[in-house]
């Protein structure tokens, strides 16, 4: 399948039946994008994102529709992010995975607001919500705020959220294999973010490399 960029598209895409799209959102340009999912649809979309605004709906119209949401955000020193990401449900036998990075250097804004809707008279939905924020440096501010919006029993759905740093602990067993800290941290963020775009290189190594890079840039720290 072809990789397709977002910011070539109008503002609002349907996704016709049967039919399976990858878009990528790496411009760092402020978008608001609505994204209808038709029966059989399904949708990989990958955003690598270091500055800007962006607000995604996603929404499951028809029935085994299927969308996966993956999101790495780096707001370098004094940059900021801000994004909202919501997916919704008006048809059966649907599916929406969201999964978010963000890292936050020294002065360093992440503002998130993500959502999975469960509308009242759906059936038989997976929804899976989950983010991981990470502060590199002091004075850096994320604010993640994942919800469920739940109105159904016949429901598989779950969220997760974890804030942290890159721990002395985590870092132990590399420094004992000869890494200093740079390296040490660099292999665990790149573990980290290569985890949300994997699905990309067996697609397209080159711009598969280009997100991993984008997102890894970080000052003071060369690996």
């Amino acid at each position: 399948m072809q990789i397709q960029h977002l910011h070539l598209f109008p503002q609002t895409i349907q996704i016709p039946p049967n039919e399976s799209w990858i878009l990528l959102d790496s411009e760092n340009n402020d978008i608001e994008q609505v994204i209808i999912l038709s029966e059989w649809a399904e949708l990989d979309f990958y955003s690598a994102r270091t500055s800007g605004k962006l607000r995604l709906r996603i929404i499951h119209q028809g029935a085994d529709s299927i969308s996966r949401i993956q999101c790495g955000f780096h707001a370098q020193k004094n940059g900021k992010i801000e994004a909202i990401i919501k997916s919704s449900f008006e048809a059966n036998n649907a599916t929406s995975e969201i999964h978010i990075l963000s890292l936050a250097d020294s002065s360093g804004e992440v503002l998130l607001d993500s959502a999975i809707d469960i509308k009242e008279w759906t059936k038989q939905i997976i929804g899976r919500l989950k983010e991981r924020h990470i502060f590199l440096g002091e004075g850096g501010k994320i604010r993640g705020i994942p919800a469920l919006i739940v109105h159904s029993d016949d429901i598989e759905a779950s969220h997760a959220l974890a804030i942290d740093r890159i721990s002395d602990e985590e870092l132990f067993y590399l420094r004992s294999r000869g890494f200093n800290r740079d390296e040490g941290t660099g292999l665990l963020l790149d573990g980290a973010v290569s985890e949300i775009f994997s699905e990309l290189e067996s697609l397209d190594e080159r711009i598969y490399e280009e997100c991993k890079s984008k997102i890894m840039q970080i000052q003071g720290i060369t690996w």
